[in-house]
């Protein structure tokens, strides 16, 4: 109904609006009075349908009881046997209507009782006879369809809901009187257009034809409110939208009334309303009549006009309300009354008021704020009268509990927005006068503690909640008087205590609503604090330690009363716990940045951290614990923000190694870590069922990270600052080995596997200063590398020995292959610097310089025989997991050499294959040829599979060699410059290549001829025919010249000494040719 007054009202604006060339505002003003009239005819016709069903119900029920006695008394007869046997009815029998019993009841004629007057029932005797027991069986069978009646479908949608809502309004009730009304609002709608633009009528007769037929409606809709009342108010509601709009459209649209007086018959309408109303009991008339007494003031606004007019004129219209409020509990009309008196009171106020209207705009403040409270208790009293049912006793927890029960007797948009609102534009009001919010706060608080002792008084049992409620409010805005006429710091400091003795007191009256209230009362001394709180300039924040003190103090009390409290106290303000004991030592740790600089800051969280991590074991608290980590984290994060990094240039002269707060505070917040994950793994070790579902090994594991990492941070922090760049790396290694041998020292002497695991990260650290150190000219033995290195390979393997049993076993294994990469690495870089002295730019010495020491390791792992400690300990760690990299590694060391390097070895000449580099590359093919059986079965390759495999890489490694020694050749004896153009196109090369790849092939066939090895055989005759399509394809271009002379009678010759020595040998069977 709601949106077809809208509707109309939305039409008939438009209408009346477009004769005055603003149809967007008639328009959306007929469409909130049309909105506003549904609404209140919505709730009336809601009112009547509930009046009609609770009666209906209530004659249902008394039906129903009716019948049910009669039959219990009729089955009591027959229990006795006063009746005679041939009236007897069977159990069989009698158990259907015992079913039936509510539908027969509810049709039945009137019950006949003729034999009631033929025998005189026993008082007391029949109900001890077990006879009753069928009747109580059929008794409870028979709810059995309330079980199913208990499963509700799912809750509509709203579109869903609106399409019903919609549905019920047209087709439920009286539809025809619903179609007609809106039918005939639409055609005086229409009849107004006409008239305006085609019948020459004065205007003020036809403003005076519609209020005329307004004024019909209503007195029809009266005269039928006792026969039609439905009906009756549905066309009340029309009148009243019809009066309402004519009055504004003749103020508005035509200049037929001024402002005062369209005023007074606005105002007049209202009362009517408001008459009609209370006289037919129509909650809808009311509202609609609130709604249009306080739009009456903004339809007839001019702009201009008094204030203190406007508030007279709306303390009259909540003095209605008042009148109301003290004989109906109506919420609606009181919600209006509140939002329209604040509402237009604050448009107002931020419109016009200046502190010159301060004592009249005060006058009228504090008795619309009195008029509300008033209200809001006179509904609370209407429906605490209205109640049904009594409390169970006098405790307060019954009463409690009967008053929650109790749905809505009290207001709360009215009870609470009253004093909020209202202390709101108290506070716009007074702002401007010395502590005028402050003793405002007081008074408002005063006030509701007053109400508070009157309830008690007059109201002991019933309003109880009513009590608790305003005197909760009057401590609030008692509480609130405190900061604004003080500042922060004594404002924190006297919620705090106050706070925390509260709550000490409700503990003990178990007063859940003093306890909330103390909670509260602290988190708002928090929040004062933290408001004041600032950066700083010598400390890095600015505040008074003291309040942060008291507050920690006070919040870690009230978490420890709730905490021995035990099950004195609800289960959800037990899960409090966390967030109190957080509160507390997070205002205990801000006393740091309030005393501090940043370092200092972050020394005195990392001590912090240890203590809490130490309370919160020993008290056996999560929240504790996890705060320890918490504040570790900050100070770690502020150290960071305000550290200078590792930038030696930003150094001041000033400091001193090891003498200031930029090395201590991360080394204070490494200790505190390892300490942590100390106590951490010795909690671990035994069951702590109090800490689930933390895992102490876990976060154990978490502070030894922790630990390490500013650890780090601190040696390399400190090294950058003060020692030199080139001994850095060197320094940071001796650093790192003294570290870590106490560490496993620590770590064997307390059984603990996670520290010793720590202790094997001494080979990572020497991978990250040999990246971090390198450069071309790197010399790992120079500036204290000699003590440096050899240090730590020692405790390295010793180490490795040490924790065996300890330690994890694979990561063992892992130190054992990173720790021999390691050696390999510096003792090639070592060589590498020894042969770059012989050469000014990168030649063949310094190509070997990587190799000789990797070739020789590997010839060591493929010896056979037993070597000492530790390959014969983790054999396979080192002859193959360890190997398998250098192999790879020195096979691309190969390729890239063969490729780039021209063989240039000055002082020496430059002969094939018996020059530095080549047969540093020869030796590189040996070792990994000698390593391979023994290596790679490792690796869990079928032994044909990887002989082919390696075999096959030689030879291609070894063709390579040959190849790229006839380029080297080339260039050092005929001159050909070493670049890939000059190769190609160079005859000398051409047909060096064409006679060296007959050669190989010469070779390949010859063995796999006399070694029965079809697989050679075919790779050399595939080279001989490669060499074949070169001669025609490549050598041939080369007419004439001697180099394709050469080539071919080379070639042919060679063929043909291939043809008579190595014909193709015979095929065998797998087994001769893997032996072969």
């Amino acid at each position: 109904m709601q949106w077809i007054f809208m509707l109309v009202g939305l039409v008939l604006g438009a209408l009346l609006g477009a004769t005055n060339g603003e149809v967007l505002a008639g328009a959306a003003l007929g469409a909130v009075l049309g909105l506003a009239a549904g609404q209140a005819l919505a709730l009336q016709a809601l009112k009547l349908q509930h009046e009609a069903l609770r009666k209906s119900l209530a004659e249902l029920i008394a039906r129903f009881n009716h019948g049910t006695g009669d039959l219990h008394e009729r089955l009591v007869r027959l229990e006795q046997g006063a009746v005679s046997p041939r009236n007897e009815v069977p159990p069989e029998e009698a158990e259907v209507p015992l079913v039936q019993v509510p539908a027969e009841s509810a049709a039945a004629a009137p019950v006949e009782h003729e034999w009631a007057l033929e025998l005189v029932l026993p008082a007391v005797a029949p109900i001890a006879q077990p006879s009753p027991e069928p009747v109580m069986q059929q008794a409870a069978v028979a709810p059995q369809p309330a079980a199913v009646w208990g499963t509700e479908p799912p809750a509509p949608t709203l579109l869903e809901r609106g399409i019903t809502a919609a549905r019920d309004w047209l087709l439920g009730g009286n539809t025809v009187l619903r179609v007609g009304l809106v039918l005939l609002f639409l055609g005086l709608a229409f009849l107004l257009r006409y008239a305006s633009e085609r019948v020459v009528v004065a205007i003020e007769l036809r403003y005076a034809g519609v209020a005329l037929a307004a004024i019909t409606l209503l007195a029809l809709g009266w005269w039928l409110r006792q026969r039609r009342p439905a009906y009756a108010l549905l066309i009340q509601g029309g009148g009243i939208a019809v009066l309402y709009l004519t009055v504004f459209a003749a103020m508005r649209l035509h200049p037929l009334l001024s402002p005062q007086v369209a005023m007074l018959l606005l105002v007049v309408v209202t009362l009517c309303s408001a008459v009609l109303a209370i006289l037919q009991d129509a909650r809808g008339l009311a509202a609609a009549a609130a709604l249009g007494g306080f739009a009456a003031p903004i339809l007839a606004s001019s702009g201009g006009g008094s204030h203190v007019a406007l508030f007279s004129y709306f303390a009259l219209l909540n003095a209605g309300i008042f009148a109301i409020a003290w004989f109906k509990a109506w919420r609606e009309l009181n919600l209006i009354g509140f939002v329209g008196t604040f509402g237009i009171g604050l448009a107002w106020g931020l419109r016009s008021y200046t502190p010159e209207l301060w004592l009249s705009t005060q006058a009228f403040l504090v008795l619309f704020f009195l008029m509300y409270v008033a209200i809001g208790l006179l509904f609370a009293r209407r429906r605490l009268l209205e109640a049904p049912s009594e409390p169970e006793n006098d405790s307060r927890e019954a009463l409690l509990k009967w008053s929650a029960r109790q749905a809505g007797y009290v207001d709360g948009s009215v009870l609470f927005g009253t004093p909020l609102v209202g202390f709101g534009l108290q506070y716009a009001v007074v702002q401007h006068l010395p502590f005028g919010p402050a003793f405002s706060a007081l008074a408002m608080g005063l006030l509701y503690m007053a109400l508070a002792r009157v309830l008690v008084a007059r109201a002991p049992g019933r309003a109880v909640l009513l009590m608790e409620t305003c005197l909760a409010l009057g401590v609030i805005f008692a509480s609130l008087a405190i900061p604004l006429g003080l500042d922060a710091r004594w404002t924190s400091a006297a919620w705090a205590v106050e706070g925390a003795g509260l709550y000490w007191l409700a503990l003990r009256q178990q007063r859940l609503f003093a306890r909330l209230f103390a909670l509260l009362l602290q988190a708002g001394a928090a929040a004062a604090y933290l408001w004041e709180v600032r950066l700083g300039y010598d400390t890095l924040l600015t505040g008074s330690a003291l309040g942060a003190l008291m507050l920690g103090v006070a919040l870690l009390f009230s978490f420890l009363q709730l905490r021995g409290a035990g099950d004195g106290v609800a289960e959800r303000e037990r899960q409090l716990q966390p967030l109190l004991a957080h509160g507390g030592l997070a205002f205990l740790y801000l006393m740091a940045p309030l005393c501090f600089s940043p370092y200092g800051t972050a020394a005195a969280w990392a001590l912090a951290g240890l203590a809490t991590l130490l309370a919160g074991l020993h008290l056996g608290v999560r929240s504790v614990l996890i705060s320890a980590f918490v504040v570790q984290a900050l100070g770690g994060m502020i150290y960071l923000i305000f550290s200078d990094g590792l930038d030696q240039a930003v150094v001041a002269e000033t400091l001193r190694p090891l003498a200031h707060l930029a090395f201590w505070a991360p080394v204070l917040l490494a200790l505190a870590g390892l300490l942590c994950a100390w106590r951490l793994y010795l909690a671990g070790r035994g069951a702590r069922p109090e800490l689930l579902p933390l895992d102490m090994n876990e976060l154990s594991h978490v502070a030894l990270f922790w630990s390490a990492a500013w650890w780090l941070l601190a040696a390399l922090g400190e090294i950058s600052r003060f020692v030199p760049h080139e001994r850095q790396g060197h320094v940071f290694l001796l650093v790192a080995v003294a570290s870590l041998v106490v560490t496993a020292l620590f770590a064997l002497h307390q059984r603990w596997p996670a520290l010793a695991v720590f202790s094997l990260a001494l080979v990572p650290l020497g991978f990250a200063a040999l990246l971090l150190t390198w450069h071309p000219a790197y010399h790992p033995l120079a500036t204290l590398g000699w003590v440096a290195w050899p240090a730590l390979f020692a405790a390295h393997f010793l180490m490795l020995r040490r924790v065996q049993g300890l330690a994890p076993e694979v990561l063992i294994r892992v130190s054992h292959v990173l720790g021999c990469w390691l050696l390999l690495g510096v003792l090639a870089l070592e060589l590498r610097f020894l042969f770059f002295a012989l050469a000014e730019h990168y030649n063949a010495w310094r190509w070997l310089g990587w190799v000789l020491v990797p070739c020789a390791f590997l010839m060591l792992m493929g010896l056979r025989r037993p070597l000492p400690w530790p390959v014969v300990a983790y054999p396979q760690e080192y002859r193959s997991y360890a190997a398998i990299p250098v192999a790879v590694g020195l096979l691309g060391w190969f390729w890239l050499v063969n490729l780039l390097s021209d063989g240039s070895a000055e002082p020496l000449p430059y002969v094939p294959l018996i020059n530095p580099l080549e047969l540093g590359m020869l030796f590189v093919l040996f070792a990994v040829q000698r390593w391979a059986p023994d290596g790679l079965p490792a690796l869990a390759i079928r032994p044909r599979q990887m002989q082919l495999a390696a075999q096959a890489v030689v030879g291609a490694s070894l063709f390579a060699l040959l190849t790229m020694m006839v380029c080297r050749t080339a260039f050092h004896w005929g001159q050909v410059p070493f670049q890939a153009d000059a190769l190609v196109g160079s005859q000398l090369v051409q047909a060096g290549l064409s006679i060296v790849w007959t050669l190989i092939a010469l070779s390949l066939t010859i063995t796999g001829h006399l070694r029965a090895r079809r697989d050679l055989w075919m790779t050399g005759a595939a080279l001989i025919g490669v060499v074949v399509v070169k001669l025609f394809f490549v050598d041939l271009g080369n007419s004439g010249s001697l180099e394709r002379i050469i080539s071919f009678i080379g070639v042919g010759v060679l063929l043909l000494v291939v043809g008579y020595f190595a014909p193709l040998p015979p095929r065998q069977g797998p087994d001769a040719q893997v032996s072969a």
